[in-house]
């Protein structure tokens, strides 16, 4: 098999190759000293091109720079390793028909099909700082094998202590997070429920900004930032922060001068982050930000080879007719069905474009009050949606609410509850009862405190009741029937 390596703004078009053959983008990407980045193209015929994506490539222990491009090599040169930047690379090989497949991951010398060749790579700088530089990276080298037919390990699901102290508290927020899964019960969502002041979105970007690589954000950012620990450091190959609340603070990634360049469209995201919010790099807000994602979104789906994933996980949110215009390839259809959605559609609608578009295996969604701008239906759909994009990438989120419907959806050993005590010191605590499936005027009472007397419905019934004498004579005063919840004022 041929290899093309060049550095135009396009593959060149050279009569010595012959198909199918491999063109390779030598990138300037500097990894702390080292020049390894490749981007992959698998050329299988004249109209046939594949995108396989980044990888970090090296030959007899040091970084492979190609001299005089463009050149064609017939081979590569001996004790050659390369290494996916992403899982997608091998799930996209993985496609590929058996004995293509293996003459390309033989030609390349990819470490993951023969594991043997990472012994090429002697020294650990090379191998730390460049070629598992990534959380994506290390990722596929643990479970690229599952595309390949190669081995990989086995990564259990995250489970870590995480703290941040914040300006003026008297103590750390603590927040022990277990997804580990637990007979069959719905395992992939923490929620974080708590009234407004009590940290949750404080600890979901100080969170975000933990477990990245510190290079993803600028230096003013990280600064911003309180201090944090993270024990063990979780195993998460991808971080999607999403809010739409004017108030978020989830950290924008770094936009460098000299970015590595990347395939496709990667709207607000750098490296293994991801940030679908209003904020603008300059930090103001811009609710046209939604339509400009939601237009971006369809290319690194299609790119991913993803786009019946999009349209099943749609379905769940729409319907299967819209869900079907929304990812057609024809741009006339797509611009109807997208003008034909109301403005929460459209919110969610680009949410999971852009989700399904960027997730791999191993992610970590950090989502800041999803029911920020969605009618309660709605918000329903998008737990189901999202439980369904986390099944089939086997990723995990993290939510931060204030709503009872979406507390209703999941189990308390999933559920922690922000608070503070006596001393106004940050609690996170676990439930002392089952929420899942419970009443919301319940949830409500229980978790929130928004069923005291003074504030609710409870207080007016009671006046009432003194005042007419009987539940009927107030009962008389509505049109329809009380509900039970009323009724049970009466009675006390």
């Amino acid at each position: 098999m041929q290899f093309l390596i060049y550095q135009s703004r396009s593959v060149p078009e050279l009569k010595k190759l012959t198909y199918p053959y491999i063109s390779l983008y030598q990138d300037n990407w500097d990894d702390f000293g080292w020049k390894c980045r490749y981007l992959v193209k698998l050329h299988r015929s004249s109209d046939q091109l594949i995108d396989l994506g980044a990888i970090r490539l090296a030959v007899n222990g040091d970084q492979f720079r190609a001299r005089n491009l463009p050149v064609i090599l017939d081979a590569l040169p001996p004790r050659r390793a390369s290494l996916g930047e992403s899982i997608a690379y091998y799930r996209k090989i993985g496609n590929l028909p058996r004995r293509l497949q293996a003459l390309y991951l033989n030609g390349i010398g990819d470490v993951v099909f023969r594991p043997k060749r990472r012994e090429y790579i002697t020294n650990e700088s090379l191998w730390n700082k460049s070629f598992q530089r990534e959380a994506s990276s290390r990722h596929a080298f643990k479970r690229g094998g599952i595309y390949i037919g190669a081995p990989c390990e086995e990564v259990v699901a995250p489970v870590f202590r995480f703290e941040m102290l914040l300006d003026g508290a008297s103590g750390p927020h603590s927040l022990d997070v277990d997804f580990s899964s637990h007979e069959g019960l719905p395992n992939r969502t923490i929620l974080l429920i708590g009234r407004n002041g009590t940290g949750k979105t404080r600890l979901l970007s100080s969170l975000a900004a933990t477990v990245m690589p510190p290079q993803v954000f600028s230096e003013e950012t990280r600064q911003r930032m309180p201090p944090s620990d993270i024990s063990p450091q979780p195993d998460i190959s991808r971080v999607i922060t999403i809010s739409y609340n004017a108030f978020d603070e989830f950290p924008l990634p770094r936009e460098p001068a000299h970015a590595p360049r990347l395939l496709g469209v990667a709207y607000r995201s750098r490296a293994s982050y991801k940030y679908c919010g209003l904020r603008t790099p300059q930090g103001t807000i811009n609710a046209d930000e939604i339509d400009r994602m939601l237009s971006e979104a369809l290319e690194p789906v299609v790119q991913s080879e993803r786009t019946d994933v999009l349209q099943r996980i749609l379905s769940t949110l729409l319907d299967p007719a819209r869900a079907e215009a929304l990812t057609s390839d024809d741009d006339a259809i797509r611009s109807a069905a997208v003008r034909q959605l109301s403005a929460g559609q459209r919110l969610v609608a680009a949410i999971f474009s852009n989700i399904v578009g960027f997730i791999e295996e191993g992610s970590l969604l950090l989502i800041d009050e999803p029911e920020t701008n969605l009618h309660p239906g709605l918000l329903t759909s998008v737990i189901a949606a999202l439980n369904e994009t986390l099944r089939e990438f086997d990723s995990y989120a993290v939510i931060a609410t204030h709503s009872p419907i979406l507390l209703q959806q999941i189990p308390s050993r999933f559920v922690r509850v922000f608070a503070r005590d006596n001393m106004d010191a940050p609690e996170i605590k676990a439930l002392t009862f089952e929420s899942f499936g419970e009443d919301l005027g319940e949830l409500s009472r229980r978790v929130l405190g928004l069923a005291d007397p003074e504030r609710d419905f409870t207080h007016v019934l009671s006046e009432l009741y003194k005042k007419h004498g009987s539940a009927e004579a107030v009962q008389a005063l509505f049109p329809f029937p009380l509900g039970v919840p009323a009724h049970l004022i009466f009675m006390r």
